[in-house]
């Protein structure tokens, strides 16, 4: 059977992660609709006058009211505009008759450009991250990192686990963060991976081999509650996601030639500042 370029491109993203992803607020949860795809040669962006945007950004405002709105532009479609909105970026006209949730593809590189926004947008400081209440694994030098919330019964958690296994020189800091919809036995597994003598070997027994110590409690002291509320509060909504030293968040397991890529890129950027 035939299948659209759009919807592969939506089941990549799909099957990438354990998502427990929203529409918009105030926004109807979307059905499959096919979003613009960029001509071979990406248009430049239009520039648009400060009382245009204001205007805009008041129309979006009074249609999604209490959702916090930033990255206001121009899009690179004539007429259109882009802007977050909650979790989602989105596209539409300057009245808001319309508007698409869904991946921008640049055609030429095949870059998403929604899922590079987003990423831009929604950057954090990782300086301010608990380092303390993650599981620390470090591979070779370790002198790549990145932030990875996970949990221990998403399969693509475990995907990523095999990649980040057969990646050299990354420090990894593993944030426990259950989806308990998803998977309603990950948060009491993680407490008891936190609590055991070695987390380090249970976290990796647990998501690697699927091997659990169904004896070992999980009533210590331990971060895993607080965790979900950080990453929730950081905009985490499918595992794994992880942010790389820039700050900027990636969800889904992405294959080894592209982690490599973007933790590549992260580093010569960190090291040109």
């Amino acid at each position: 059977m035939k299948r659209s370029l759009t919807a592969l491109l939506i089941a990549a993203g799909l099957l990438a992660a354990c998502n427990a992803q929203q529409p918009p607020a105030g926004a109807a949860a979307p059905t499959a609709v096919a979003a613009p795809v960029a001509a071979a040669t990406a248009p430049e962006r239009p520039t648009v006058s400060p009382a245009k945007l204001a205007e805009v950004q008041t129309t979006l405002e009074t249609r999604f009211k209490g959702a916090p709105i930033k990255g206001l532009r121009a899009s690179v479609f004539p007429g259109l505009f882009e802007a977050m909105v909650g979790d989602d970026v989105i596209y539409f006209d300057d009245k808001l008759g319309h508007f698409i949730v869904g991946n921008l593809i640049e055609a030429a590189s095949m870059t998403n450009k929604t899922e590079e926004r987003s990423a831009e947008l929604t950057a954090i400081d990782v300086k301010q991250l608990p380092l303390g209440d993650a599981i620390k694994v470090v591979h070779g030098k370790g002198e790549r990192v990145m932030y990875v919330f996970t949990d221990v019964d998403c399969p693509f958690c475990t995907r990523l686990e095999q990649t980040l296994a057969d990646t050299d020189n990354v420090t990894v800091y593993n944030f426990m963060f259950p989806i308990d919809s998803l998977h309603p036995a990950a948060r009491n597994k993680q407490k008891a991976i936190w609590c055991a003598k070695d987390r380090k070997a249970a976290w990796h027994d647990a998501v690697l081999r699927k091997k659990f110590d169904a004896n070992q409690k999980g009533d210590c002291a331990n971060p895993i509650d607080a965790t979900v509320a950080l990453g929730q509060k950081l905009g985490v909504r499918a595992t794994p996601s992880f942010f790389l030293a820039d700050g900027r968040m990636i969800a889904g397991a992405i294959p080894k030639e592209q982690l490599e890529a973007r933790l590549n890129a992260v580093q010569v950027k960190l090291a040109a500042k």
